[in-house]
């Protein structure tokens, strides 16, 4: 029993001593999350990809504005008939009608690719938001994962601003600067697949 207390007295005297270390030199390391984010290879091909689809957006709203001004051309054509006085009561009345009928299509066909065109938009900034995220989440498990493997008991993120858009840290010493080897840790599977 008193072997039992003393193994239990040397193994809290080695833990307070431990901490006590920690706290007097902590392993300290930088990062710039930012400029992983935006170099990581993973943010570029899904932006790459969120820029095609709101391209392909644009394309559609293009093609139907076509239609649209094709329409805008036929009432353009179609008032100009009937301002022609010669034209008889029958012949004024069909134009107006079909000018009141291609009028309403066109204004609902307006509407309905500007609505259309609104959701798409919508679609693709609430997809793009999701997957901007988990590629930050999966940036900061790799750090935290990093971090871990190379004993540092605290990471920071130098990119970060406070309201007056200033770095929270002006200094600290003896912090290690892991971005780049972040960055490349979090593009090998880039270059990987460059090479084949």
């Amino acid at each position: 029993m008193k072997t039992l207390k003393l193994i239990s007295l040397a193994i809290v005297t080695y833990s307070i001593a431990m901490a006590s270390a920690v706290a007097e030199n902590p392993k300290i390391g930088v990062v710039d999350i930012q400029k992983l984010f935006k170099e990581y290879y993973r943010t570029e091909d899904a932006q790459k990809q969120f820029n095609q689809d709101y391209a392909a957006i644009q394309k559609t709203v293009n093609q139907q504005l076509e239609q649209i001004n094709e329409m805008g051309l036929q009432l353009k054509s179609l008032n100009e008939q009937l301002k022609d006085e010669s034209l008889d009561e029958n012949t004024r009345y069909k134009y107006a009608q079909e000018f009141k009928l291609i009028d309403k299509q066109r204004q609902v066909f307006l509407a309905e690719m500007k609505q259309a065109e609104l959701e798409n938009k919508k679609k693709v900034a609430r997809r793009k938001a999701a997957s901007m995220q988990g590629i930050m989440t999966e940036i900061r498990g790799k750090i935290m994962a990093f971090a871990e493997r190379q004993e540092y008991d605290f990471v920071f993120d130098e990119s970060g601003k406070n309201t007056n858009q200033v770095s929270f840290f002006i200094y600290l010493k003896d912090a290690a600067n892991i971005t780049a080897v972040m960055l490349e840790e979090l593009n090998q599977s880039a270059s990987g697949a460059v090479g084949q």
